[in-house]
């Protein structure tokens, strides 16, 4: 009724335990792309196990079959798995018990990118940059605010919580600018926030006229996030609609969740029109 997409898994992992048989299989049917059995591209590979094997069958004590995909050679595709079939030796004779029966991926997550983030392309003539190789940054009093609530190493946020970085002693006037930019890596956030803060006519924290917004990307947003690759957020600053004004612009708040678990990779912050 809901076939199993298997495509991003490594293995096939299930318990066995028999007091009599002499031989144990496992049949994988994939019913293709139509998703229905028949019709031509249903695909399957049966493994067996006996003494012999690696793992080997045993009698009277629990086996782990723990079965790299790759093995399964006859399943051309694993993307509509529907059938999973046991056989026993001696045929109609044999007593099977099974438990743990589940698929995995074994590809472990990186921690960090193996790779620089993208390039930004947009005329330095119409950038404003607080972080980047490609542009001249401007003066940026703080990437780990003593208010902040995470580990900062050379833009690498760790145990993230919520990080403020800060233009305090120049704000930053960005009224003539229509995006705000950022690349974002991570290993495990499931979510993550940006908040810009206007310290409004003032330049000021605090006075009345501060004005902020924020907004949270996971793996539902466009974009989506991801983790173990680097996304580019490139955000119209027309959606902070909470953000009346924009010609103070001070703080830039990241915020991690899970709440302080999170580690964080951000290069090539900046503002453009």
């Amino acid at each position: 009724s809901a076939t199993i997409d298997a495509t991003g898994m490594t293995h096939f992992s299930m318990d066995v335990w028999t007091p009599n048989a002499t031989q144990f299989s496992i049949k994988l049917v994939d019913f293709g792309a139509d998703g229905a059995f028949g019709g031509g591209d249903d695909t399957e590979h049966q493994i067996d196990f006996n003494s012999g094997t690696t793992p080997a069958l045993g009698t009277g004590q629990w086996v782990s079959l723990d079965i790299p995909l790759s093995d399964f050679t006859g399943l051309a595709a694993r993307a509509h798995l529907a059938q999973y079939i046991i056989v026993g030796q001696p045929t109609g004779a044999t007593t099977v018990f099974i438990d743990n029966l589940y698929f995995y991926n074994d590809v472990a997550t990186p921690t960090e990118p193996a790779t620089v983030a993208p390039t930004p392309t947009q005329d330095a003539a119409n950038v404003i940059s607080l972080f980047s190789g490609a542009y001249t940054d401007v003066t940026v009093d703080s990437w780990n605010t003593v208010w902040s609530a995470a580990d900062d190493d050379v833009k690498k946020y760790t145990n993230l919580d919520f990080n403020g970085i800060e233009t305090t002693s120049a704000t930053i006037d960005a009224t003539e600018m229509t995006h705000f930019s950022l690349d974002v890596w991570t290993p495990n956030a499931t979510q993550f926030s940006i908040k810009l803060v206007d310290f409004g006519a003032d330049g000021a924290f605090g006075g009345g006229d501060d004005t902020e917004h924020q907004i949270d990307f996971n793996d539902t947003t466009t974009p989506a996030l991801a983790t173990g690759e680097w996304v580019s957020l490139d955000i119209p600053l027309s959606d902070f609609t909470g953000l009346t004004a924009r010609a103070h612009l001070a703080q830039y708040i990241i915020v991690g969740q899970p709440t302080g678990a999170t580690t964080v990779f951000i290069d090539n912050m900046y503002l453009y029109k």
